[in-house]
């Protein structure tokens, strides 16, 4: 029986690749929104699932759908997982359209929903104004073709998200980031790693059962998130565009014990994880869209610790680790943070309700702290000092104008900060040296782009851009990678 359920499992796992592979949109006959996932071959890795989990220990559910799917001969081997080797930090894909499903975990309703053709989505536009994307949701993300849900079933869905579940998105985008071709390879995950990277090993009020249970039901959040992507034509750049397109195709197999009373114990799982068409387009290494930066352990912990607790440190958290760069010099005005943390509308209803803006400011405060605990300095850049006062006291006549108006500049981790010394330091090693401005310029005209969707691409600022061409900056080593690799250029 044991060697049937091996047989059945290792099956299940290269059918089940298969399935995803050609599952992608709904709608068949669209050119647009389908995109060819036999342009690069499939490749095997050589790392074996590390345990085989025996039939008569998975539930009903997961015994059927190891049933229903045609054997086929040869067995799918995954690539093991492998975050934070150095204990601290890790690469992980940052993309805009990722930080979206980011948004949707933490921010729910503080996003302007909209209810159309029967879809209740959130539309997103990039920098230049001109790509759009459209979140979505599910409550069947393990079908090939979830449906999308209409307002009343979202909102069940949006209610139910937690912010924990934005830590294991960012664990995702750190295992999807590690594949050589994220459009065609697979990541995965066992219990003991995601134990730790959450920090739930430390957690000794849980049973492991308990931890686990957690673990499964914020496991499949990031996969109930949809999108449909539309990019038009800029420059030489063809227009694409992914419909009902899945994020994160998520399979989680459990493993359970019967206890002495009879009980059915979760004592292990495995996810099996695969990214969808997206990363053709925003984490392709030779082209035009390649969005990535490095995210901490301590980030991934605190934010999974905070849980709903600190919904606003967490939002901060998301915010931060998404859109804060090596070289961001932007500062961030006071009532953007408070509509980030606490979101747009509670910042209004509070001009008109004192109880509320005691309440707000206390959060901030509280807030901060942790964002701070996790590694990330904020610098007061303009505004009383009593704002970064460790002291405690009486806040002053006109504190929530001055809380307003203030401006933030936040730093990168330290951990962050020696990861990327270290590779500038490996960079200049190899000789890597910068280029001239008049290059890069030219390389960027050649390709048909504007600045702004330079700009984009690399994740920087016109004005980084301008600088650069003009020579009166120069690509920072840790910068020049990527360059060159959007720009197709060779030294």
């Amino acid at each position: 029986m044991k060697q049937l359920a091996k047989t059945l499992y290792s099956k299940l796992l290269h059918l089940f690749h298969q399935v995803m592979g050609i599952t992608i949109s709904r709608n068949p006959n669209s050119k647009e929104t389908n995109v060819a996932l036999d342009e690069e071959s499939l490749e095997d890795s050589t790392t074996q699932l590390s345990k085989q989990i025996p039939l008569q220990e998975i539930n009903k559910s997961e015994q059927n759908l190891l049933l229903n799917y045609q054997y086929s001969s040869k067995p799918r081997q995954f690539k093991k997982a492998s975050l934070f080797p150095d204990s601290k930090t890790n690469v992980a894909a940052l993309s805009l359209v990722l930080y979206g499903v980011a948004e949707v975990l933490s921010q729910k309703m503080n996003l302007s929903w909209n209810q159309v053709n029967n879809t209740f989505s959130y539309e997103k536009e990039a920098e230049t104004g001109k790509a759009k994307i459209f979140y979505y949701l599910t409550d069947n993300p393990e079908t090939p073709q979830p449906e999308t849900l209409a307002e009343e079933a979202a909102l069940v869905v949006i209610d139910q998200f937690d912010p924990r579940a934005c830590a294991i998105h960012l664990i995702y985008c750190a295992l999807v980031a590690s594949l050589d071709q994220p459009w065609s390879g697979n990541f995965v995950i066992d219990d003991k790693q995601l134990l730790e990277y959450t920090g739930l090993v430390k957690r000794r009020d849980l049973c492991k059962h308990e931890k686990l249970s957690i673990l499964y039901d914020l496991l499949r959040q990031p996969a109930q998130v949809l999108a449909c992507i539309a990019c038009p034509k800029q420059g030489k750049v063809g227009a694409f565009s992914v419909a009902d397109l899945k994020i994160w195709d998520i399979s989680i197999i459990r493993d359970f014990e019967t206890d002495k009373a009879g009980n059915n114990k979760l004592v292990g799982l495995k996810v099996i994880g695969q990214a969808g068409v997206w990363t053709k387009y925003f984490l392709n290494k030779s082209k035009y869209h390649y969005h990535t930066g490095i995210i901490t352990k301590k980030t991934v912990q605190k934010l999974f610790s905070i849980g709903k607790q600190n919904a606003g440190a967490a939002r901060m958290l998301v915010w931060l680790t998404f859109q804060i760069q090596p070289e961001f010099q932007d500062c961030v005005m006071g009532k953007t943070l408070m509509e980030i943390a606490y979101g747009a509308d509670k910042v209004s209803t509070a001009e008109q309700d004192r109880q509320l803006r005691r309440q707000m400011a206390d959060d901030l405060e509280t807030d901060l702290k942790v964002v701070k605990e996790a590694g990330w300095q904020a610098e007061l850049e303009t505004g009383p000092a009593w704002l970064t006062s460790s002291k405690s006291a009486k806040r002053p006549i006109g504190y929530w104008n001055q809380i307003l108006n203030s401006k933030w500049r936040f730093h990168l981790p330290a951990e962050v900060q020696e990861r990327l010394t270290l590779d500038s330091n490996q960079l200049s090693a190899n000789n890597i040296q910068p280029l001239s401005g008049n290059v890069i310029r030219e390389a960027r005209k050649a390709k048909g782009w504007s600045r702004a969707f330079f700009a984009t691409t690399m994740g920087k600022s016109v004005s980084w851009v301008d600088a650069v061409e003009t020579g009166t900056r120069q690509v920072s080593q840790k910068d020049l990678p990527k360059l060159l690799n959007t720009l197709e250029l060779h030294l």
